[in-house]
Protein backbone atom coordinates (compact mmCIF):
# COMPACT_ATOMS: atom_id res chain seq x y z
CA UNK A 1 0.00 0.00 0.00
CA UNK A 2 2.67 2.11 0.85
CA UNK A 3 4.44 1.75 -2.81
CA UNK A 4 1.31 2.40 -4.35
CA UNK A 5 0.72 6.06 -2.29
CA UNK A 6 4.22 6.76 -3.37
CA UNK A 7 3.72 5.87 -6.67
CA UNK A 8 0.61 8.18 -6.88
CA UNK A 9 2.45 11.04 -5.69
CA UNK A 10 5.08 10.53 -8.00
CA UNK A 11 2.83 10.38 -10.73
CA UNK A 12 0.88 13.43 -9.62
CA UNK A 13 4.09 14.96 -9.40
CA UNK A 14 5.42 14.10 -12.73
CA UNK A 15 1.43 15.29 -14.03
CA UNK A 16 2.04 18.52 -11.95
CA UNK A 17 5.86 19.17 -13.33
CA UNK A 18 5.20 18.37 -17.01
CA UNK A 19 6.97 21.21 -17.90
CA UNK A 20 10.20 20.13 -16.83
CA UNK A 21 12.73 22.03 -18.71
CA UNK A 22 16.50 22.54 -17.60
CA UNK A 23 17.71 25.59 -16.08
CA UNK A 24 18.46 28.66 -18.54
CA UNK A 25 21.77 28.83 -19.83
CA UNK A 26 24.53 30.93 -18.03
CA UNK A 27 24.29 34.18 -20.24
CA UNK A 28 20.46 34.54 -19.11
CA UNK A 29 20.81 33.15 -15.98
CA UNK A 30 22.81 35.97 -14.54
CA UNK A 31 19.49 38.25 -15.36
CA UNK A 32 17.00 35.73 -13.43
CA UNK A 33 19.37 35.34 -10.16
CA UNK A 34 20.33 38.95 -9.19
CA UNK A 35 21.99 37.17 -6.29
CA UNK A 36 24.37 35.38 -7.74
CA UNK A 37 27.20 38.16 -7.51
CA UNK A 38 26.68 38.13 -3.78
CA UNK A 39 26.73 34.74 -3.28
CA UNK A 40 30.03 34.08 -5.85
CA UNK A 41 31.38 36.56 -3.30
CA UNK A 42 30.84 35.03 -0.43
CA UNK A 43 31.80 31.68 -1.66
CA UNK A 44 34.83 33.12 -2.67
CA UNK A 45 35.69 34.56 0.45
CA UNK A 46 34.65 31.44 2.25
CA UNK A 47 37.27 29.00 -0.44
CA UNK A 48 39.96 31.60 1.01
CA UNK A 49 39.31 30.41 4.27
CA UNK A 50 39.51 27.10 3.30
CA UNK A 51 42.48 27.21 1.47
CA UNK A 52 44.73 23.92 1.45
CA UNK A 53 41.67 22.12 3.42
CA UNK A 54 39.21 22.27 0.38
CA UNK A 55 39.13 18.28 0.02
CA UNK A 56 38.11 17.60 3.97
CA UNK A 57 34.87 16.99 4.76
CA UNK A 58 32.24 19.50 5.04
CA UNK A 59 31.67 19.12 8.19
CA UNK A 60 35.17 19.05 9.93
CA UNK A 61 35.74 22.65 8.52
CA UNK A 62 32.15 24.09 9.57
CA UNK A 63 30.09 24.18 12.26
CA UNK A 64 26.93 22.39 12.15
CA UNK A 65 26.56 20.51 9.13
CA UNK A 66 23.75 17.73 9.21
CA UNK A 67 23.44 16.56 6.06
CA UNK A 68 26.08 16.64 3.91
CA UNK A 69 28.21 16.12 6.53
CA UNK A 70 31.03 13.64 4.06
CA UNK A 71 30.87 16.17 1.03
CA UNK A 72 34.49 17.80 0.15
CA UNK A 73 34.38 21.45 1.74
CA UNK A 74 34.74 22.80 -1.58
CA UNK A 75 31.86 20.85 -2.96
CA UNK A 76 29.75 21.59 -0.36
CA UNK A 77 30.19 25.48 -1.27
CA UNK A 78 29.34 24.56 -4.52
CA UNK A 79 26.19 22.50 -3.79
CA UNK A 80 25.03 25.69 -1.57
CA UNK A 81 25.39 28.17 -4.22
CA UNK A 82 23.54 25.22 -6.84
CA UNK A 83 20.55 25.90 -4.13
CA UNK A 84 20.76 29.67 -4.10
CA UNK A 85 20.44 29.69 -7.94
CA UNK A 86 17.92 27.26 -8.00
CA UNK A 87 15.94 29.31 -5.46
CA UNK A 88 16.72 32.63 -6.98
CA UNK A 89 18.22 33.51 -3.23
CA UNK A 90 21.31 35.07 -1.68
CA UNK A 91 23.14 33.00 0.95
CA UNK A 92 21.00 35.17 3.95
CA UNK A 93 17.94 33.53 2.57
CA UNK A 94 18.68 30.47 5.20
CA UNK A 95 21.63 32.07 6.73
CA UNK A 96 22.45 34.94 9.30
CA UNK A 97 25.52 36.27 7.30
CA UNK A 98 28.90 35.52 9.05
CA UNK A 99 26.78 32.96 11.57
CA UNK A 100 26.70 30.24 9.22
CA UNK A 101 25.66 27.75 11.94
CA UNK A 102 22.92 29.79 13.49
CA UNK A 103 19.77 28.55 13.21
CA UNK A 104 17.78 31.21 13.74
CA UNK A 105 16.18 31.29 10.81
CA UNK A 106 13.33 28.22 9.66
CA UNK A 107 14.49 28.56 6.15
CA UNK A 108 17.78 26.06 6.82
CA UNK A 109 15.51 23.54 8.50
CA UNK A 110 12.76 23.76 5.65
CA UNK A 111 16.08 22.97 3.01
CA UNK A 112 17.02 19.93 5.14
CA UNK A 113 13.55 18.57 4.99
CA UNK A 114 13.71 19.15 1.22
CA UNK A 115 16.94 17.43 1.03
CA UNK A 116 15.28 14.57 2.66
CA UNK A 117 12.14 15.01 0.22
CA UNK A 118 14.22 15.12 -3.21
CA UNK A 119 16.25 11.92 -1.99
CA UNK A 120 13.29 9.81 -0.99
CA UNK A 121 11.99 10.66 -4.36
CA UNK A 122 14.70 10.33 -6.74
CA UNK A 123 14.75 6.65 -4.55
CA UNK A 124 11.06 5.89 -5.63
CA UNK A 125 11.67 6.48 -8.80
CA UNK A 126 14.68 4.19 -9.44
CA UNK A 127 12.30 1.60 -8.07
CA UNK A 128 9.37 2.36 -10.70
CA UNK A 129 10.03 0.11 -13.76
CA UNK A 130 9.85 2.42 -17.12
CA UNK A 131 11.59 5.40 -15.87
CA UNK A 132 14.79 5.59 -17.25
CA UNK A 133 17.48 8.29 -15.18
CA UNK A 134 14.37 10.49 -14.38
CA UNK A 135 15.07 12.42 -11.03
CA UNK A 136 14.27 15.60 -9.03
CA UNK A 137 16.40 18.40 -7.69
CA UNK A 138 15.61 22.06 -6.14
CA UNK A 139 15.10 23.52 -9.45
CA UNK A 140 11.96 21.13 -10.80
CA UNK A 141 9.93 23.06 -8.33
CA UNK A 142 11.24 25.82 -7.62
CA UNK A 143 12.87 27.23 -10.68
CA UNK A 144 15.12 30.32 -9.61
CA UNK A 145 12.02 31.18 -7.15
CA UNK A 146 11.97 30.88 -3.34
CA UNK A 147 8.43 29.17 -3.63
CA UNK A 148 7.08 27.58 -6.16
CA UNK A 149 4.85 28.21 -8.52
CA UNK A 150 2.39 25.01 -10.08
CA UNK A 151 3.23 25.71 -14.33
CA UNK A 152 -0.29 27.63 -16.13
CA UNK A 153 -1.88 24.93 -18.58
Amino acid sequence: MKALLTFCAVVLLALWLADCTAPKPAASAAASDPDAAGRAKIIESLKRDIAGKENWPADSLYENVKVLKTLSAERFLGVMDRWGQALGVGCDHCHVKNEWASEVKPEKAVTRQMIELTTRINKDLKSIGGIEEASVSCYTCHRGEATPRRQAK
